[in-house]
């Protein structure tokens, strides 16, 4: 997944009929969803939250979105 200039990694995983996960690897941050789409588009999110706290100064990871 490229966001902003930067390529990350997202590994994908169907867990049962409706469970999916997501997983960036280089940034330690996990999604849930029902949707495989759903989770890419959380995992989005979440990296491009993580960035912009990143670029704030702060050194707290967001929170795992479920």
């Amino acid at each position: 997944m490229r966001i902003g200039d930067k390529d990350y990694e997202i590994l994908v995983r169907r867990q049962g009929e409706q469970v999916y996960s997501a997983f960036c690897p280089q940034l330690e941050l996990i999604v849930r969803g029902t949707a495989h789409q759903q989770v890419e588009e959380k995992m989005r999110q979440l990296i491009e939250e993580h960035i912009a706290n990143e670029q704030a100064g702060g050194e707290e990871k967001p929170e795992h979105a479920d």
